[in-house]
């Protein structure tokens, strides 16, 4: 991660050094993704807020929110993702493969599965679902003698 280029602002510089150790990606498909993020953030004065959350870690913090596309990914380098999943990807679980693996908290009011306009990319408002709950249930049938 000590590719990202020089011309970058401290803000990415900052948020460039908060992605958790482990992230199995190009560095200059991160340099894209941070800088994507900063300027989506910056349209909407959340950049430092999020920079907070990132610091505090704190899951009762304000949603962050990005406008959702049409079907609700985003696009970094010709790459299309979902914002949520790679932002707690890049900031919290670097392991992290589906969406099926997060569960957001009780206190988001932009979840992804609200399918709102808005929608939240903070890394502290998911959980990871339990490997046991992302298995297929057997039915069982018992019957009474």
């Amino acid at each position: 991660m000590s590719l990202l280029s020089i011309n970058c602002t401290p803000v990415i510089q900052r948020l460039f050094s908060k992605i958790v150790p482990g992230v199995d990606e190009d560095a200059t498909w991160l340099e894209k993704a941070i800088k994507s993020l900063s300027k989506k953030l910056r349209k909407t004065r959340q950049l430092e807020e999020f920079e907070t959350v990132l610091q505090t870690k704190d899951p009762l913090s304000k949603c962050i929110t990005l406008w959702r596309s049409l079907d609700g990914r985003l696009q970094i380098s010709h790459r299309k993702v979902l914002p949520h999943v790679v932002f707690c990807r890049l900031f919290r679980w670097p392991d992290l493969h589906s969406y099926h693996e997060l569960k957001s908290l009780g206190n988001c009011q932009y979840s992804f599965h609200k399918k709102q306009q808005l929608l939240c990319i903070n890394p502290y408002h998911f959980y990871r679902a339990e490997l046991l709950s992302m298995l297929p249930i057997l039915n069982v049938k018992f019957y009474m003698i």
